[in-house]
């Protein structure tokens, strides 16, 4: 490995025309860099036409493989902002060229996890070394009616294709807009749907991840005893509407009615020892998104819940969601001591920004004066979030995804 890493390069602008703002961040990072790219990982606002988008980006940095996708806005050391408008890149010169690029299509719904299993087995093969891996796939299967990619049998797919290959799996699935009608990723080429591209990042590079909720338990452990998918239909033999209803003093009927924000409200699966002290690394969270008074169903952003799984019911509450983002980016800085990082990606669940959880403090503030005044920064509202928890990738709800690269020589 060579002894002279440039660090990626940071370029972000805001236009109503995608090809404008692309073009005026890609020349941004491109000054910045000082170097010839080698590739980059770009995010758009879903009000910009990713087409045009992604040739305003090939103007100014030519053919190289460009990663990433629609997000609902952006997070740099300049702010957290959801205009649908804004454009953000990451620039990489040749030594931190990624070990492999590869994508798949999702054929159907139903073929999700099977997509996932080739495209792990894909990565594996063209880099069996592989240290840390970002993997992308687009939320929206359909709009209208809304249907999802579920995340978590795409990511079990992946973990069986990896077949043992210890690398850290981190991503998103790509979201638009708060409205959840759009998604695309890139794949190094051009724009897709229904797809998922997994990117092994430079051997060159260390990665350190903090997982963020903000949300706390708020009842003992529940199980699951009927699911249908996405919907919980009952949890200790009952109906798990008459369940939340009971436990939150709210009545049946109005419950129904709610939907976030103000049904601020998730069911958390603890990892490990039931009986350890709370962490935030240790729950896979699920945010309720809806409930159906006719079945007396919970129903999930994810599907990956089942018959015997122990729940708890998790509170999210904003001032606590600050709070453990200024907890876990303190604690990595922490774990870096004197080690200058590269570059941070910061992976956030659109419910956590101020325009959807009516929050009046952007959450993401320890994010960017602690890591974005350190080094380049850049983040996107996502509609999921994954990363490992309790050695595991999983794809997580209202959660926060802190990743900091150093140099993989720095980290010892």
């Amino acid at each position: 490995m060579s002894g002279n890493v440039t660090n990626p390069a940071l370029g972000e602008a805001r236009h109503n025309d995608a090809f404008t703002a692309a073009q005026n961040a890609a020349h941004q990072a491109r000054r910045r860099l000082g170097a010839p790219p080698s590739w980059a990982l770009a995010f758009g606002g879903g009000r910009l036409d990713p087409t045009a988008l992604l040739a305003g980006l090939r103007s100014v940095v030519g053919e190289i493989p460009i990663v990433g996708g629609s997000s609902a806005g952006l997070i740099t050391v300049q702010g957290a902002t959801l205009t649908g408008f804004e454009c953000g890149l990451l620039l990489f010169a040749e030594p931190l060229r990624p070990g492999a690029i590869v994508s798949e299509t999702q054929t159907d719904s139903c073929d999700t996890r099977a997509a996932g299993q080739r495209l792990g087995a894909a990565l594996r093969a063209a880099d069996p070394d592989a240290a840390t891996i970002l993997l992308l796939y687009d939320s929206v299967h359909t709009a209208a009616p809304l249907q999802l990619h579920i995340g978590s049998h795409l990511v079990d797919g992946v973990y069986d294709g990896l077949d043992g290959l210890a690398a850290q799996l981190i991503g998103a699935g790509t979201l638009g807009e708060l409205t959840m009608e759009t998604s695309v990723v890139f794949d190094g080429r051009a724009v897709r749907q229904h797809t998922a591209v997994a990117v092994s990042m430079p051997r060159a590079l260390r990665s350190h991840l903090r997982i963020t909720h903000g949300c706390y338990p708020a009842s003992d452990f529940l199980t699951i005893t009927r699911i249908d998918g996405e919907r919980i239909l009952e949890l200790d033999g009952r109906s798990a509407l008459s369940v939340v209803a009971e436990r939150l003093a709210i009545p049946e009927v109005e419950l129904a009615h709610l939907t976030p924000p103000v049904l601020a409200l998730a069911l958390g699966e603890k990892q490990g020892d039931p009986f350890a002290p709370f962490a935030d690394a240790h729950y896979n969270n699920r945010l309720v998104v809806a409930a159906d008074a006719e079945s007396g169903a919970l129903v999930l952003y994810e599907a990956d819940f089942a018959v015997g799984s122990r729940v708890q019911l998790m509170d999210i509450e904003p001032q606590s969601m600050i709070d453990s983002v200024r907890a876990q980016t303190d604690s990595l800085l922490a774990e870096l001591g004197e080690t200058k990082p590269l570059f941070g990606l910061y992976i956030d669940c659109v419910g956590r920004s101020m325009a959807f959880s009516g929050s009046d403090e952007d959450e993401s503030a320890p994010v960017r004066t602690g890591i974005g005044e350190r080094c380049p920064l850049l983040g996107f509202f996502s509609g999921v979030e994954i990363a490992p928890v309790q050695g595991r990738p999983r794809p997580l709800d209202w959660t926060g995804v802190i990743a900091l690269f150093t140099r993989a020589r720095d980290a010892g």
